[in-house]
């Protein structure tokens, strides 16, 4: 595109798109998640404000959060383009759906465009109302065009040059095709399966722990165990889109999670908001089909990670006790679909090594934070002064673990299920060198990302996982 235009940089002037074309997000989806998470009692005005027609209702939702410009995904190879014409003298116009306010808060970070022209006064600028706009001001035929949808088709008619961001060109009248400028759009269904988190699945192995817990190893129990595991995990999966939809523009701030397709506008945000609630509501039916009370154990995990996305994780250590509590609940959830009871000594356990490793991943953050400079998460309410605290918290609860595991060989559990629970005595050293190693690592910086992933790629925490299970097995034969 840029070598074309080059040739007579200002002979037209060139108007370019905002949603899907300058921005790989549309600001509409943007603004109702920023009101969401900022005003989600008040969700129930968004209907009503539909009846107003498009053009009001975008009104309505831009009066009513605030955007932040320097967080949209940006077409960075597009806007390179648009700024060599504007070097050489061109006119660019800002062209979109978008509604004035936040057209207008673009325009003004970027210093790029010479005329904007947005939703305003009732008139949605899309389609034909804003090739009629644009013929007003340049006349038919008096510009380019650069779009992304078949809305936009309208415009390219009455445009002297068709350019598309889209990897497939559009065909117009008089047999003519769009010409290809900026990025190109890709597909969204590998960024979908990604923002599906499919290796936090690991994490939904938990519920096959009571089932080993109790000694029931037999098929039954795996199939049902197996249902459990499914169920969270489109639960979870459904959990992540929203979060990461709601996340978006802390996400884009932060130097890792800025590739997460949403953040970085591979994936559309109305797919994902789309795809996030299919995905509850299939692993709602699958649990209501199979076991009325593991419905009602994966009907509260999922509230609790609504409430978490939402609101909990901004909350001071409310966010770190709910993801220990979240990890209890996947292994209540394996009890539920095995109907095998569990013991006060695995729920003690299980919410104390995961409070520990949750206040792990937060130090981590806190490190590399102060590490950068800064002092204080986006999203979060934690500061930099807040990693020693959080750090102590983490090994006091990592050994509080290992305190439950040792009185549970008092207990009467141990007697029945273990022939030679003598054995369990040589997991005892395992965990101390375990945790120990794990947050000796932390402080120094060395674990950059969810603890449990780290784990699951760690040689030397997969060899103490597995000569704890050698172990186990030797103490029940």
């Amino acid at each position: 595109m840029a070598e074309y235009m080059m040739r007579e940089p200002a002979a037209v002037p060139l108007v370019v798109d905002l949603d899907g074309t300058l921005i790989h997000s549309d600001l509409l989806w943007e603004s109702i998640l920023i009101f969401i998470k900022v005003r989600f009692l008040q969700l129930w005005r968004l209907p009503f404000w539909l009846l107003r027609g498009k053009a009001g209702f975008k009104e309505k939702i831009a009066s009513m959060v605030e955007l932040d410009p320097a967080a949209l995904p940006y077409d960075k190879i597009l806007l390179a383009e648009l700024m060599l014409q504007r070097a050489q003298g061109r006119l660019i116009v800002l062209a979109t759906g978008s509604q004035r306010r936040f057209a207008d808060l673009v325009a003004g970070h970027l210093g790029l465009f010479g005329k904007v022209l947005a939703t305003e006064g009732g008139i949605n600028l899309t389609s034909h109302n804003k090739a009629a706009q644009l013929k007003d001001a340049f006349g038919n035929k008096g510009f380019d065009y650069i779009g992304n949808a078949s809305v936009d088709i309208a415009v390219w008619n009455a445009s002297n040059d068709a350019f598309s961001v889209t990897r497939k060109p559009f065909r117009l009248a008089g047999g003519l095709i769009t010409q290809s400028a900026g990025t190109p759009r890709t597909g969204w269904w590998a960024p979908l399966l990604k923002a599906m988190r499919p290796r936090q699945w690991l994490k939904n192995l938990l519920v096959f722990v009571p089932m080993l817990a109790g000694h029931a190893l037999n098929l039954d129990a795996f199939v049902q165990a197996l249902v459990a595991f499914a169920a969270f995990s489109l639960c979870a999966s459904s959990a992540y889109l929203l979060n990461d939809a709601l996340d978006a523009a802390d996400d884009r701030r932060h130097p890792v999670k800025c590739h997460r397709p949403i953040a970085s506008g591979k994936l559309p945000l109305p797919v994902a908001m789309l795809a996030s609630p299919l995905l509850a509501l299939a692993a709602l039916a699958l649990c209501a089909v199979f076991d009325p009370l593991l419905l009602l154990v994966v009907v509260v995990y999922f509230i609790t990670t609504l409430a978490y996305s939402i609101q909990l994780k901004r909350m001071l250590m409310v966010d770190i006790v709910t993801l220990a509590m979240l990890y209890t609940l996947r292994i209540l959830g394996g009890s539920a679909a095995t109907h095998i009871e569990p013991s006060f000594w695995l729920l003690a356990f299980s919410f104390f090594i995961f409070l520990s490793l949750a206040l792990l991943k937060r130090y981590s953050e806190l490190f590399n934070l102060e590490r950068q400079g800064k002092e204080k998460t986006n999203g979060r309410n934690y500061t930099t002064a807040d990693k020693a605290p959080i750090g102590i918290m983490g090994v006091n609860s990592g050994f509080i673990s290992l305190l439950v595991f040792m009185l549970y060989f008092n207990s009467e559990n141990v007697l029945v299920l273990y022939t030679r629970p003598y054995f369990l005595l040589g997991i005892v050293p395992l965990l101390v060198f375990w945790l120990g190693r794990l947050w000796t690592l932390s402080f120094r910086g060395e674990v950059n990302e969810d603890p449990v992933l780290y784990v699951s790629k760690d040689a030397v925490s997969l060899c103490i996982i597995a000569a704890s299970m050698l172990l186990a097995v030797g103490a029940s034969l």
